[in-house]
């Protein structure tokens, strides 16, 4: 239906062309014709002059069938004449002419030549003077009144050759006419067609642009881990199709998600119950509340105190980790104020900072987002605890807050020893421990900057870490949320 106008204006257009190229063909020929034609004649007309004026001199049979020959060829050359014209003027101009010539034929065919009679050869030098003069009296005669009959004749060619002039010159004109009303009928049907088109390219356009728009908000949603809200796809047919699909995964990616949660619940319910029950056995040990322990035994039960300890920690994280990236789209959003929450975070770390002697400088401006207040605190509560826990005593940690376009975007930069290159795309994976962690001996789950990576997504950020700065080496994390969610 968008296209159908934009196919008949074409079709209109390519019919105006083809017309109007016919008709451009059958002008030029018939110009060209009779532009030929007009200059055969006056050349025909000449060349039957001149033969008739040598056969007047000459009188001989040679001379008498060129100019006969000529006679014919001029008057096919009238008779082509016609044929190009429907003008009655000139019709009959023509057939005027073709009567005149056919006269001058005439009566130059039906002289007839008497004999120059001999004279007695006296004084032979003077009779033969005399005998040219009588000779060439008659001659004279004979061609000074064919020059008044075909001074006619070319003065009736040079009237035939304006008009035939003019005929062309009219053809060239109707042409252009013919040009310009082509023209402006295909300005005409163009200028009704092709903004129907485009009033049923717009209405389909924008009903394809929001069924578009809502797959992609869906597949938004499903990307953010938003399993709820059904998928309402609303269009064309196909569109439709589609959003019913997207539905579908919606729902199996919703089953698995439970799936998935169920099973970490039941795993870590299991797994702390024993835990719990060996934690207490092993400081009731560590404790000598069953008997005196000797020095390896004791060693051996805070090492396995400690274990418990780190285990009980990651079992603690890894619940939090499926919590955060559990259904993050059903989470209660509301405004906050991300500068008073990352100066609260801040100061409850003062006490840390103070004991490493750490510095901290601090460039927050006002920034408002659409967020859960719990997930960001986390986010900001995580990069502040790696930063404190991998500087070195005496460091600088540098925390930076802004607004850049419609962007939250929040960057916390310490002096510890950094990550590398090959690194950076693997930090926020689940359990990962780069190798400055290993070589530094910090304790640690892998699971910090995982989490973190999780609640940027559920808020449609993106979380990077970047190159240090001139003159730094140590870890670059920036954080950018849209101030507004979709």
């Amino acid at each position: 239906m968008a296209i159908l106008p934009l196919v008949l204006a074409l079709m209109f257009a390519v019919t105006a062309v083809k017309e109007l190229a016919v008709s451009s063909q059958k002008t030029a020929y018939r110009v060209a014709q009779i532009s030929q034609k007009k200059e055969l004649l006056r050349e025909k007309l000449t060349d039957f002059e001149r033969k008739v004026k040598r056969y007047l001199v000459l009188e001989d049979e040679e001379s008498r069938l060129a100019f006969e020959t000529v006679h014919r060829d001029l008057s096919e050359v009238i008779g082509n004449l016609l044929s190009l014209t429907e003008e009655p003027a000139l019709i009959a101009g023509l057939r005027q002419f073709a009567l005149e010539e056919d006269g001058v034929y005439q009566h130059v065919s039906n002289m007839s030549f008497e004999p120059v009679a001999k004279v007695e050869k006296v004084n032979v030098r003077r009779s033969a003077s005399s005998t040219r003069e009588q000779r060439d009296s008659p001659r004279k005669e004979r061609v000074e009144a064919t020059d008044e009959m075909f001074s006619t004749l070319n003065h009736r060619a040079r009237e035939l050759a304006r008009a035939f002039s003019g005929i062309v010159d009219s053809e060239v004109d109707n042409l252009e006419h013919r040009s310009d009303v082509v023209q402006r009928r295909m300005l005409q049907e163009s200028s009704v067609l092709l903004p129907i088109s485009a009033v049923l390219i717009s209405f389909v356009t924008f009903f394809i642009i929001r069924s578009v728009r809502q797959m992609d908000h869906a597949i938004r949603k499903l990307g953010a881990g938003d399993f709820i809200q059904p998928v309402q796809v609303t269009g064309p047919k196909d569109l439709e199709y589609l959003g019913e699909r997207l539905d579908w995964l919606r729902s199996r990616l919703r089953a698995l998600e439970e799936g998935k949660q169920q099973f970490i619940r039941h795993v870590s319910h299991e797994i702390k119950t024993p835990l719990a029950t060996i934690h207490e056995g092993t400081e009731l040990l560590a404790d000598e509340v069953v008997g005196e322990l000797n020095t390896e035994q004791r060693e051996i039960a805070q090492i396995v105190v400690s274990n418990t300890q780190k285990l009980d920690t990651l079992i603690a994280e890894l619940i939090n980790y499926s919590q955060v990236n559990a259904r993050p789209g059903a989470m209660l959003r509301e405004t906050v104020n991300m500068a008073r929450l990352v100066s609260e975070l801040i100061e409850d770390y003062q006490i840390r900072l103070r004991t490493k002697s750490i510095g901290l400088i601090e460039h927050l401006r006002p920034v408002e987002l659409d967020g859960n207040p719990d997930q960001l605190r986390t986010v900001v509560d995580n990069l502040l605890s790696n930063a404190v826990k991998y500087s070195p005593i005496g460091g600088e940690i540098r925390v930076s807050l802004r607004q850049n376009g419609g962007h939250m975007e929040l960057e916390v930069e310490d002096d510890g020893p950094g990550i590398e290159a090959d690194e950076r795309k693997h930090v926020f994976e689940p359990f990962f421990q780069g190798k400055a962690a290993r070589k530094e001996g910090v304790a640690g789950s892998g699971m910090g900057l995982a989490i973190v990576g999780e609640c940027v997504s559920g808020h449609h950020g993106k979380v990077e870490a970047l190159e240090p700065r001139p003159n730094k080496t140590g870890a670059r994390i920036r954080v950018q949320i849209p101030l507004r969610l979709d």
